[in-house]
């Protein structure tokens, strides 16, 4: 799809927007005020009106800022979904909370409730239906974009087999542009052939009336690369780079402006990203101010029990790793008798653990050790959700015999985790908890912070591997 159409797409998509989003108003305000539904004297439109002509500019604002007109990406026709939910239940909570200061006029929560709930519902089904025409029309060849793949080797011949699975992309791959390899490969596995050398790019681009470049050449082919360039720019086509090194880049990875200079970073990390840098923070000095204020009296007993059955201190402090290595005092209930505590910064938990006490051993099987973390993720030290931290000793140990290890010290560490929630805790392979751990950095979104949280509330307290 041209860039011009897809701009027409995005208006007719927003236009519909405001359609269905001042339609879902009106029927709320009807089921609210005149359905009989609600027993109330009905107040006159006009008063909703006007806030409806704030909500249809704050509407399409949220709805750009979560990313609901960019129909480039390939996705699934639900893929809508949650920025639709995030967006509308903040419209939904600003809306609230301006009719609730103003007083001017006494506005009902309830139909904005019923409003939301409905906008979402219609909205949803519009999304659906727009994604599904769209794949329908790319499956039988609309609006699909005529692309010539300039080398055929390895990388080219993956370029093409992507194009081929993912017709939702709007490619169509006409051919190859090779100076080296034979027409029979391709015919036989993707139907396509080599259409000549790229001393011929120019000719090859104006009989098959190609709409876009993409280069799969080696990086050793620089100057081959550079005269490919200027071709597709002299005659107007657009050109991506496929990079030869992809091997070491991750999908979601960014490109950063460097005084100039592009910088491809080798792996996405959500750290720069103000959802996880402000939102995250926000919701961790939130989460943890009422974990501790809903606890404190099972804190307290915890603390009496843990002094009346061993004689030490309370609270055991450990050296861990945080964020790019940095290290903190992680705290947690003493759950081992005190003679004990020295040796664990160098020793392994096992299970049947003679140096944990009764009541340790039952604080850790509940993971009702960990409640004094929360006062590390006030201090920022650690997040609610994220890799674990480790003790020096075995970060040291493990950076060298399990590959990437020290990548997930790229962000904060956290009580829970992906891992953890998975069963990957205590005495488990170290490999399958930095798997997990790189997946949840390299896909990591807020919803995906809820989803750990409520999967360590219902099972995740809980494991046989605590101990």
């Amino acid at each position: 799809m041209s860039q011009q159409r897809r701009r027409l797409l995005e208006l007719a998509i927003a236009c519909c927007d405001l359609l269905v989003t001042t339609f879902s108003f009106y029927v709320a305000f009807w089921l609210r005020f005149e359905s009989g539904y609600w027993p109330h004297g009905g107040p006159e439109i006009d008063q909703y009106l006007i806030i409806l002509g704030g909500i249809l500019p704050l509407w399409l604002g949220l709805f750009s800022f979560f990313g609901l007109y960019d129909f480039r990406r390939r996705a699934h026709l639900l893929a809508d979904g949650r920025g639709l939910l995030f967006s509308l239940a903040a419209g939904v909570l600003f809306l609230s909370s301006f009719t609730f200061f103003y007083r001017e006029v006494s506005y009902s929560r309830l139909t904005f409730v019923l409003f939301g709930v409905l906008n979402f519902g219609l909205l949803l089904c519009e999304r659906v239906l727009v994604r599904w025409l769209l794949q329908q029309a790319h499956r039988r060849g609309y609006h699909l974009r005529r692309v010539l793949i300039v080398g055929a080797g390895e990388l080219g011949r993956r370029v093409a087999q992507q194009a081929k699975r993912h017709p939702e992309l709007s490619h169509r791959v006409v051919g190859f542009c090779d100076d080296q390899e034979s027409n029979g490969l391709y015919k036989e596995e993707y139907s396509l052939e080599v259409l000549g050398r790229t001393t011929e790019l120019r000719e090859i681009i104006e009989e098959q009336r190609i709409d876009k470049v993409i280069v799969a050449l080696p990086g050793r082919a620089l100057r081959k690369i550079s005269r490919v360039v200027q071709a597709c720019e002299q005659e107007g086509v657009e050109i991506d780079i496929v990079p030869d090194f992809f091997k070491f880049i991750q999908p979601r990875t960014s490109v950063r402006d460097f005084a100039g200079l592009p910088l491809v970073g080798v792996r996405f990390t959500p750290v720069e990203s103000w959802k996880y840098r402000v939102a995250k923070r926000a919701f961790d000095i939130a989460f943890a101010a009422a974990v501790l204020m809903l606890t404190a009296p099972l804190l307290a007993l915890i603390a009496l029990l843990v002094k009346l059955t061993s004689p030490g201190e309370v609270f055991f402090s450990q050296v861990r790793y945080g964020t790019n290595r940095r290290p903190f005092r992680m705290l947690k209930f003493r759950t081992m008798r005190p003679q004990s505590q020295n040796s664990s910064d160098t020793t392994w938990t096992k299970r049947d653990d003679q140096r944990v006490t009764p009541l340790g051993a039952f604080l850790r099987r509940t993971s009702l050790d960990e409640l004094p973390q929360f006062l590390n993720v006030l201090r920022g030290d650690m997040s609610v959700v994220g890799p674990r931290p480790e003790r020096p000793f075995f970060a040291n140990q493990f950076k060298s015999e399990v590959p990437r290890y020290m990548v997930r010290h790229q962000v904060k560490t956290g009580i829970t985790g992906w891992a953890q929630v998975n069963g990957w805790r205590g005495d488990t392979p170290i490999r399958n908890r930095v798997e997990h751990d790189l997946y949840y950095i390299e896909n990591w979104s807020f919803g995906f912070d809820l989803k750990i949280i409520l999967l360590t509330i219902v099972h995740g307290l809980l494991n046989k591997n605590a101990y």
